[in-house]
């Protein structure tokens, strides 16, 4: 279950990712006012800072499942010691 979790985060990251780069894109047409232009840039930068927060969480994740059999193997044993 929490492989699905991990793949559907970084799903999401991936996809937020390129939303960012075509927010760009859309910023650096001739479109938009000066305003609009300022307002973009603001919530890219936000959007993208929370995209870097849940992807270093994300991994940091799922670096913890993958060590979690070898905390279960230690507490098994400790717990067939006492």
């Amino acid at each position: 279950m929490l492989d699905t979790i991990i793949r559907n985060a970084l799903d999401i990251v991936g996809r937020t990712e390129r939303l960012l780069e075509a927010s760009r894109r859309l910023q650096d047409s001739e479109g938009l006012d000066e305003i609009e232009v300022y307002e973009l840039d603001h919530e890219i930068e936000r959007l993208g800072d929370a995209v870097f927060v849940v992807d270093e969480a994300i991994r940091s994740l799922a670096r913890a499942v993958d060590c979690w059999p070898e905390a279960a193997r230690a507490y098994e044993m400790r717990g067939t010691l006492h």
